[in-house]
């Protein structure tokens, strides 16, 4: 009889114990936090592989972030919104009658340049502007110069800049200042660079589980200076190609225009210039938590053809 009463005892017991060492583990992983297991498990797996006609498309981008200070950005220094520091007798840019609003200015000898970043000016200010009021697309040709990016060389005697006091005000954004990292760029999956690569039904499904395996889940803002952009919507590069060569591609009907053709050889020369992000803390905002996209040819680039680039809204 006392044996059973010790037996019994010692179940108990056990499951008392049970209970406590893994109901408690139980509870903190329905609370968000992972067991040792899960993390060991996680750390494991198997990288999908990165097709090789992927791959050789990769390239560096500078990753913007507003600095954390809350110091206001000096004469020169590097911002988004506020107000630009232009070259003393610059012109405001206007658009239709109307100033374009100031988005970003950057002092590029404070800008990385490893790899094709090489085809960046390495000094001079580089400065953005959009016709906030208008928000236009980019898919009409009739778009131009409801943008402007202008370059000053270095050693120009820059001061702050405002508006011709007898038009309308622009938009003002709240400046802040930003810094600097590089950080490497595979295309977007529906990228125009993907669609020439014109991979093999293996290949494209490796792709996409690879991408699904370096999902970034950080939410920070996706603002960069050149490598490639993250896509809302489709490829950008033909569309550039086209409305800036006068064929309009709000609709299917522009994509069958008889010059496509011929231009579509050229496409491949657009390159990002600046992805703007809806800096929601500054006040920006494209449409509904869209993004701005301002390309400009590789040739330009080079040369330093700031006024040439196009520009294309894209949003949820």
């Amino acid at each position: 009889m006392k044996l059973v009463v010790v037996l019994v005892i010692a179940a108990v017991t056990g499951l008392i114990l049970f209970g406590l060492r893994y109901g408690q583990r139980s509870s903190s992983t329905r609370g968000g936090r992972r067991g040792s297991f899960d993390s060991y498990e996680s750390q494991h797996q198997p990288t999908p592989r990165l097709p090789p006609a992927v791959a050789a498309t990769e390239l560096p981008s500078v990753r913007l972030r507003v600095a954390p200070s809350a110091k206001p950005p000096q004469l020169g220094d590097s911002r988004i919104g506020g107000r630009p520091d232009l070259p003393k007798g610059t012109p405001w840019p206007i658009h239709a009658g109307r100033p374009l609003s100031f988005l970003a200015q950057f002092r590029l000898a404070d800008v990385p340049r490893p790899g094709s970043l090489i085809d960046l000016p390495s000094d001079g200010h580089l400065y953005f502007f959009y016709d906030v009021e208008g928000m236009p697309w980019g898919f009409d040709p009739k778009d131009r110069g409801s943008w402007a990016v202008l370059y000053a060389p270095s050693g120009a005697e820059l001061a702050p800049a405002a508006p011709d006091p007898g038009a309308k005000p622009p938009h003002e954004f709240k400046a802040a200042a930003v810094e600097f990292a590089v950080e490497a760029t595979l295309p977007d999956p529906m990228s125009d660079v993907v669609e020439r690569l014109a991979l093999d039904t293996v290949d494209d499904e490796d792709y996409a589980a690879f991408l699904r395996s370096k999902e970034d889940t950080d939410a920070t803002l996706e603002s960069r200076i050149l490598g490639h952009p993250q896509l809302i919507q489709n490829g950008m590069q033909l569309e550039c190609q086209l409305a800036s060569n006068g064929i309009y591609v709000g609709g299917p009907e522009g994509y069958h225009d008889p010059r496509v053709a011929e231009l579509k050889r050229a496409a491949a020369d657009w390159r990002l210039l600046l992805q703007l992000d809806s800096h929601e803390d500054q006040g920006m905002m494209w449409g509904d938590s869209g993004r701005l996209y301002f390309w400009i040819r590789e040739q330009d680039l080079r040369a330093k053809r700031f006024d040439r680039a196009w520009l294309v809204l894209q949003c949820y």
